[in-house]
């Protein structure tokens, strides 16, 4: 891999500069992730709506399938990224060839993280009495310290491929896990800071949808099915109905599932730009980068003469 082909700039950028840059690479490359969304949001959407419409799942079990289906689209979209930033590809190439077969290890060990950092949220969400307590405790100690420990294992593995982790045998792979222990606190805060973003657009997006589904298709989701949604006097009882229909309705709890896929791209692309800056402000990645382009441009001219 050459220096030059690199196609975001190596310098060091704060939490929002990184979610910036994760919403202008998603409008720039917007069809081919649509597509990946697509790939994955409509099984979980009609999963989500045959489970709430026959078995009468809540939302609980929406925010369960959500979180485990965006695992595999985390992989395929960190690896497309990882091969277009570091010029291995011109852009997101089609979906099938995106499949690569060193990618089906590679989501079952980030399905396994998931389902193990999942054990204190199951605790809240499915169970009772003193579990949840045991849950609570669970998500903060170790359940933030996996997150943040395997948060970048398909970083890793994608910038690897891209031959960005190794350079002619010289790897700082080994470092990731000090450097992020360096730096515990910071990318916390915008781990938090960029899932709360990515919460607040989900919901304004939702709505959006929504209120405009209802007023110029007349296809009522949340708001339409709400008499008098918008009368003072009855304000109460619309809140206790939205209550209601937030947490059992099937096509609330489908489309809401939607939309969480849909705006999940932006904090993993966040991610993404993240370990990226790690590696630049901690590891100096991009000082390595350009003494790996010296040096290969020596021994060429060394080569030729």
């Amino acid at each position: 891999m050459r220096f030059e082909h690199v196609n975001i700039a190596l310098v060091p950028r704060k939490g929002l500069n990184c979610v910036d840059l994760a919403i202008m690479f998603y409008g720039r490359f917007l069809i081919p992730i649509l597509k990946l969304w697509a790939l994955f949001a409509v099984p979980a959407c009609t999963l989500v709506y045959l489970l709430s419409y026959y078995f009468l799942v809540d939302i609980r079990t929406a925010i369960t399938v959500a979180y485990f289906v965006s695992s595999p689209l985390g992989v395929l979209l960190t690896w497309n990224t990882a091969l277009f930033t570091f010029g291995n590809a011109q852009g997101f190439r089609s979906l099938k060839s995106q499949f690569n077969p060193k990618l089906i290890p590679l989501m079952l060990r980030c399905l396994f993280d998931r389902a193990l950092l999942f054990i204190g949220p199951a605790l809240i969400l499915f169970s009772g009495n003193f579990l949840i307590l045991l849950g609570f405790i669970f998500l903060f100690f170790p359940g933030i310290w996996l997150a943040l420990r395997n948060g970048f294992r398909a970083e890793q593995a994608s910038l690897s491929f891209a031959g960005v982790a190794s350079q002619e045998g010289t790897s700082h792979d080994h470092r990731t896990k000090d450097l992020v222990s360096h730096d515990f606190g910071g990318l916390f805060a915008r781990g938090f800071w960029t899932l709360f973003f990515c919460y607040v657009v989900t919901l304004v997006l939702f709505i959006t949808f929504d209120y405009l589904s209802y007023k110029l298709f007349d296809f009522p989701i949340l708001i339409g099915q709400i008499p008098y949604f918008f009368d003072a006097d009855t304000i109460d009882q619309s809140l206790t109905n939205i209550l209601l229909l937030m947490t059992t309705d099937p096509r609330v709890l489908s489309v809401l599932t939607g939309f969480i896929l849909l705006v999940y791209p932006i904090g993993r692309l966040a991610w993404f730009f993240t370990y990226i800056d790690l590696r630049v402000r901690l590891d100096c990645w991009n000082m390595e980068l350009r003494m790996a382009e010296v040096a290969q441009d020596l021994h060429s001219r060394g080569t030729t003469l």
